[in-house]
């Protein structure tokens, strides 16, 4: 634990690695899209979530932190979604949500874009692309951030 969490470079929460398609990377990195939708969420509470573009990207593209999760019927989810730039029609949403009686909505904010995308083999000795997220230890996410950084200087 650490005692000065103002201090740390860890968030408050988990910090996950999530994957997401590149289109809607794309919009979260122009700020267009504000809610992430899924079906399933993260058993601990999480703080930041490093974006990860899946194929043909296959690189970390930015941090948001996380204002607050929401779960909801596909309904409301598609009211949040209206409301904060989800990036999908409602069939589509209708469609992912199919035989589910609710679903999350993660609202990010402080979303941060860097100089470059990072690949996730400079932070990861042997990665696989998550199918929908994984937890990042403090060690990885303060060598991510690092490396995120560093790349702005450049």
């Amino acid at each position: 634990m650490n005692l000065f969490q103002a201090f740390s470079l860890q968030p408050i929460g988990s910090a996950i690695l999530l994957s997401v398609k590149p289109k809607f990377a794309d919009l979260i990195i122009d700020g267009s899209k504000l809610v992430e939708l899924r079906r399933t969420v993260p058993a601990q509470s999480v703080g930041t979530i490093a974006i990860y573009s899946s194929s043909p990207v296959q690189a970390i593209v930015a941090l948001a932190d996380v204002k607050e999760t929401i779960e909801a019927t596909p309904a409301k989810l598609w009211a949040i979604s209206k409301e904060n730039g989800g990036g999908l029609s409602r069939a589509e949403l209708m469609d992912y949500f199919d035989s589910k009686k609710t679903g999350f909505a993660i609202i990010l904010h402080n979303v941060r874009v860097y100089g470059r995308p990072v690949t996730p083999t400079k932070v990861f000795k042997r990665f696989s692309a998550p199918q929908s997220f994984r937890y990042l230890t403090p060690k990885e996410f303060q060598k991510l951030e690092q490396l995120l950084v560093s790349e702005v200087k450049k």
